[in-house]
């Protein structure tokens, strides 16, 4: 270790001094000059790796440059039936790439055949909403009412700052030596981006329905005590499948589930009253044993009684606010947000669709009534409606006080949003339809009952959405019209709304003296008749409804507004109604009408005669013509006649003769001439519905002016 260490500076001569310093300083120099080269080496390591790095940056931007697009659309999915909001996202990015944060972006506008589309509540153009999260901007088309099938292009234009940002042209593959082309002249004027997406709007073709399908109905609970027969006399619960035949209806429909406390408290595993659930097998068994169809409805999201919830499920209930207290409370409307509600009525549609002797299954009360504001975040959020631009700083009160004001105040004012209002609650409906059917893997026939006025859509109901959603038959409701006018105008609007093949129609009118405004010239059963025959003639543009229905039994039965008329009176006009709806779709062999006089004298015969033609190319046997009884008219001579045979093609005239004897103030001296023709069930040719009752009903009314 001696021979290591170094000489003591002291012990050396000044010359071995010098030169011991010159060779410590020629190793310093020596040692720097190895730092310096090894710091050169890595630096030229480190460039080499740095220049692939700036490479592969300026690449990246090239190719951002290149392939990006300052503006982009896209709709999530590509078809839509006409109950759906349309998503679309829109996302915009400057030439490196990064997502653009604007507080003004581009709108966009929806086009279809080369003409701009206007949406519900006059949307001419969508603005849509930025996302933070996603760094994207989104919004929501509601597809028009009624709108037509087929493609719609939805587009987006954004002004370009600088164009010559943007590399327009296809990069060069790899290993390719690319020459650098001479940079293009800088464009003058504006520059503006488009991007475009598809949108496909798709129709549900409404599924067959044997023309001339006729139902009669019945809407109270299962009856317990005797109910009036509709030739005079009691009866059990059958008698509801006695009046159905007496019209000669195809089928009897039973509201079999309703949610009513007022025989008891309910729950959440019992939410319908289970005396109707418990009466439907014996009922649709006997109904079939008798030659009808059967089918049941379950009362969707009104609630009995009217006024408490008390002891019914503990549903989420529609909530309703004062506009100037913002008091809140709870209506018996259910809400439709409600997703239990909505699963009970799934269970319900299994359990009839797992009944072998049911053969239509319904919905009544498919909407909300008023009120309804516990959804005004859901509808806010889903549409593309004005809001104030404080509307994020609104606490939960001030947004529904908001809602209220605009749809029970504003209504005529800001008719936009009431369109918007009405739409979304029609989406929402529909969608819970398509929901139903779904969950409860139905494929029995869905049937609607839908409020008429307006064609539904003041209600938050459309039949056309109802249709592409899966129902498939549509019941507009005739009744509680307030007036001739409105009855009118209800006529005018669904003519200037439907078309053939969009939907299955079967419009009903109501049992019910009031609502026929105590008309006793017409009289009221009289205008009943009418109004289900114009509703035949006039709701359909170029076509006709399907089918009609008659409403209902137990007002005729049991308990109703019946005003002068008897039960059986206005069963006999909605019998009559049933054969004319039959007759305009020639699905009887029969063709059938009646002559009589419709002024008469107190105690003279009035004489009538029943035209019959025989349409089918086979002998039609055993034909019986008879008066049917009514209210103060008797036949005079034979009410009952027989005909042997009525051959293919023939025709015949039968007369008959009735006499009214006794004057009725009540009534106007206005009285029903009925006739009743029926025939043997057999196979009279495919062109005719042989599974139709074979009974054909006439009615006139007359009026009696003097005695004799």
């Amino acid at each position: 270790m001696a021979d290591l260490m170094p000489p003591s500076l002291g012990r050396l001569r000044p010359r071995q001094r010098r030169r011991l310093r010159q060779e410590r300083q020629q190793l310093r120099c020596c040692g720097c000059l190895l730092l310096v080269a090894l710091g050169l080496v890595a630096l030229a390591v480190m460039a080499g790796r740095l220049g692939g790095w700036l490479k592969q940056y300026r690449l990246a931007r090239a190719e951002a440059a290149a392939f990006g697009f300052p503006l982009e659309l896209e709709v999530a999915g590509k078809q839509f039936y006409r109950y759906q909001v349309v998503p679309i996202t829109m996302r915009l990015q400057d030439a490196q790439g990064r997502p653009v944060v604007t507080e003004d972006p581009p709108t966009l506008t929806v086009w279809f055949q080369g003409e701009p589309v206007v949406t519900v509540g006059n949307l001419h153009k969508l603005q849509p909403r930025y996302r933070p999260r996603e760094k994207d901007y989104v919004v929501n088309w509601p597809v028009p009412w009624m709108a037509q099938p087929g493609q719609y292009v939805v587009q987006a234009r954004m002004k370009l700052a600088d164009p010559a940002e943007w590399k327009w042209a296809e990069p060069a593959s790899e290993n390719k030596t690319v020459t650098k082309p001479k940079p293009p002249p800088r464009p003058r004027g504006e520059a503006w981006c488009i991007a475009q997406a598809t949108i496909e709007i798709v129709q549900r073709e409404p599924p067959a329905m044997p023309p001339g399908t006729c139902f009669a109905t019945w809407e109270m609970d299962f009856p317990q005590g005797p109910v009036a027969l509709p030739r005079g006399g009691k009866g059990d619960w059958r008698a509801m499948i006695e009046w159905a035949k007496f019209m000669g209806a195809d089928a009897l429909l039973f509201r079999g589930a309703c949610t009513s406390s007022a025989a008891g408290p309910l729950s959440r595993e019992q939410p319908f009253v289970q005396r109707n659930l418990d009466a439907i097998p014996a009922l649709a068994e006997e109904a079939r044993h008798r030659g009808l169809k059967f089918g049941v409805w379950a009362i969707a999201y009104e609630t009995f009684p009217r006024n408490s919830n008390e002891g019914k499920p503990p549903y989420l209930f529609a909530q309703d606010i004062s506009r100037t207290t913002g008091a809140t409370r709870s209506l018996d409307f259910i809400s439709l947000l409600d997703d239990q509600r909505r699963r009970d009525l799934a269970n319900f549609a299994r359990q009839m669709q797992a009944n072998p002797n049911v053969d239509f299954v319904g919905l009544d009360y498919l909407r909300s009534d008023r009120g309804g504001y516990e959804m005004t975040d859901a509808f806010t959020t889903e549409m593309p409606v004005k809001l104030p631009a404080s509307w994020h700083r609104y606490s939960e009160k001030q947004r529904w006080q908001f809602m209220a004001t605009k749809i029970e105040k504003e209504w005529q004012t800001d008719r936009d949003f009431y369109e918007q209002w009405n739409w979304w609650r029609a989406h929402l409906g529909a969608t819970i339809v398509s929901e139903i059917i779904r969950e409860a893997q139905l494929t029995k026939p869905l049937f609607i009952f839908m409020l008429s006025w307006n064609h539904g859509v003041q209600h938050g109901q459309d039949p056309v959405m109802f249709n592409d959603a899966g129902a498939a038959l549509l019941l507009p409701m005739l009744y509680q019209m307030p007036s001739q006018e409105h009855f009118e105008y209800t006529m005018r609007s669904w003519n200037d709304y439907m078309r053939p093949g969009q939907a299955n129609l079967a419009p009903g009118d109501q049992v019910d003296f009031y609502w026929h405004q105590r008309s006793t010239d017409p009289p009221a059963p009289q205008l009943l008749y009418q109004r289900m025959m114009d509703a035949q003639k006039r709701m359909i543009y170029g076509g006709r409804p399907i089918g009609a229905f008659w409403h209902d039994i137990s007002r005729a039965a049991v308990q109703g507004r019946l005003g002068p008329y008897p039960g059986s009176e206005w069963a006999l006009a909605g019998a009559a109604a049933f054969s004319q709806v039959r007759q305009a779709w020639n699905v009887y062999p029969l063709r059938c009408w009646l002559s009589c006089p419709t002024k008469g004298n107190f105690g003279v015969p009035l004489r009538a005669r029943v035209t019959i033609e025989n349409l089918s190319k086979v002998d039609v046997r055993d034909l019986v013509v008879r008066l049917e009884s009514t209210a103060g008219v008797k036949a005079s001579g034979p009410g009952r006649k027989v005909i042997p045979a009525l051959g293919a093609g023939q025709k015949i005239e039968v007369p008959l003769e009735a006499v009214v004897t006794t004057p009725n103030g009540a009534r106007a001296n206005r009285f029903m001439i009925a006739v009743r023709v029926e025939w043997p069930a057999r196979d009279y040719g495919k062109q005719f519905r042989n599974d139709l009752p074979t009974t054909f009903v006439l009615m006139q009314y007359a009026h009696m002016t003097a005695t004799r």
